[in-house]
């Protein structure tokens, strides 16, 4: 990535991120983005690093609303809940997120920075974040910019230190350092700025909840597939295996070279379109043969069951429910271990969610400091709800089900039932009864008239 021991000479840290952290996170950043290390010429990646970030992301957000009751921090805050599930994504991928708002000179934006351009500085003993280097690239042909800013939160001042470096693609990065101004999307960029009265830094961080085992006194944690890392490898080697098979018993015609034309190249002529089944061979002339029939019988069967077993131990592995990888029929499980399996599942997810959570908190009040500091007009106080949805854990159709049968034996009222079903706060709940029972009077109405007409 960087040059560590550069970083550290250059804005005098005493980082507690060790090197070998931030090498683990460019390693998760390549297998995130489909370069695992174990690839080769011979191996086919499934890819299934990413495809449990995309499952679990789906479920951790999947019914998730949150409102701000500030109008104008609420349109920042919904334009970028639109992407909550790619982010969410991104957290878990890469072990850690970054939303840092930000005033453009006109309005307030929010800037994603993900794992691999990012480097946490130093934290409480609570693990709240203290101070980071959020990294900025530009890549012009072979040269590279990069501008490296530095945040740190300190007796209620966050203050702020950019240095801007030029290097190239293929060798050092940081290789000399350069006037904020002379690259022009950085040139309103100040060096040096603080901002006081703060009791937390200016955006919002969210890591995984999986304790750290490159670095033990590192808050950061893993992504989410991390413990499966080996498995992950054995599933790509037997998925290419499967695929060897296919290949290695496609059916082929063994033709002796004294019945085949030649086509003048060196090769021979065959039918059109069925070039790849014959194949050019010279027979033993004692042998009474000018042809072989290859067709081989496909072991696929044994050959999935086994990968089938090794996409349930990563499901175990990275604590998901059977099925979301493996073939669900062929789990043979208990009653109590589906439930187990479940429950642990919904864990991992509501860990994810508390995580987004406490960072989209401290990224609303980021966006009201700003707001503040550049003179935009906002309500002195502020309130976010946020509504998670627990259908992992719940099935819908029984919990509808159960809240009809206590509605109907009037054990509970019919705001409850439309809250419990329909998703409604309390007031909307009562809105809604309200306008069903006006709109049944007025169809009462409506029908008890046409009655009176026909008599």
């Amino acid at each position: 990535m960087f040059d560590y021991n550069k970083i550290i000479t250059d804005f005098e840290l005493d980082l507690q991120t060790s090197k070998d952290m931030l090498d683990a996170i460019q390693n998760w950043s390549n297998i995130f983005n489909g370069k695992e290390t174990w690839i080769d010429s011979k191996t086919t990646s499934l890819h299934v690093a990413k495809t449990i970030c995309e499952k679990v992301a789906e479920a951790t957000v999947v019914e998730y609303k949150s409102v701000c009751d500030e109008p104008y921090i609420n349109q920042i805050y919904q334009k970028f809940l639109k992407n909550i599930q790619t982010n969410t994504e991104y957290m878990i991928g890469k072990s850690c997120i970054f939303f840092k708002p930000y005033f453009d000179g006109k309005k307030i934006n929010v800037n994603v920075v993900q794992a691999d351009k990012f480097i946490p500085v130093s934290f409480s003993d609570d693990g709240d974040l203290l101070s980071c280097i959020i990294v900025d690239q530009i890549t012009e042909e072979s040269t590279i910019y990069t501008r490296l800013e530095y945040c740190s939160l300190n007796d209620n001042v966050m203050t702020t230190r950019n240095i801007a470096y030029k290097g190239r693609k293929d060798g050092t990065i940081l290789e000399t350092k350069i006037d904020l101004k002379s690259v022009n999307k950085w040139k309103d960029i100040e060096e040096n700025s603080a901002i006081e009265g703060v009791d937390k830094l200016i955006g919002g961080f969210a890591t995984t909840k999986l304790a750290n085992t490159i670095d033990n006194s590192s808050p950061v944690g893993m992504p989410i597939y991390h413990n499966a890392l080996d498995t992950l490898k054995e599933i790509d080697k037997q998925f290419s295996r499967t695929l060897w098979e296919y290949e290695g018993s496609e059916l082929a015609i063994d033709v002796d070279e004294t019945i085949l034309e030649p086509n003048g190249k060196g090769g021979f002529k065959a039918p059109k379109g069925r070039e790849r089944l014959f194949r050019k061979f010279n027979f033993d002339e004692a042998k009474d043969k000018s042809y072989n029939i290859f067709s081989p019988e496909i072991r696929d069967t044994s050959m999935f069951n086994g990968l089938n077993e090794l996409l349930q131990k990563a499901e175990v592995q990275c604590h998901l429910e059977h099925g979301i990888l493996s073939k669900p029929q062929t789990v043979e499980k208990t009653a109590t271990e589906m439930k187990i399996m479940k429950q642990s599942y919904y864990t991992t997810v509501k860990n994810i969610q508390t995580s987004m959570q406490q960072a989209l908190d401290d990224l609303i009040y980021g966006i009201y400091v700003l707001c503040k500091l550049y003179g935009i007009p906002v309500r002195p106080s502020y309130v976010v709800e946020h509504d998670w949805d627990d259908s992992i854990l719940v099935d819908k159709e029984q919990s509808r089900n159960q809240a009809l049968i206590e509605r109907n034996n009037q054990i509970t009222s019919d705001v409850q039932y439309i809250i419990e079903t329909r998703n409604m706060k309390e007031k909307e709940a009562i809105e809604f009864i309200k306008k069903q029972q006006e709109y049944r009077k007025l169809t009462q109405a409506e029908e008890q008239t046409e009655e009176d007409a026909e008599e």
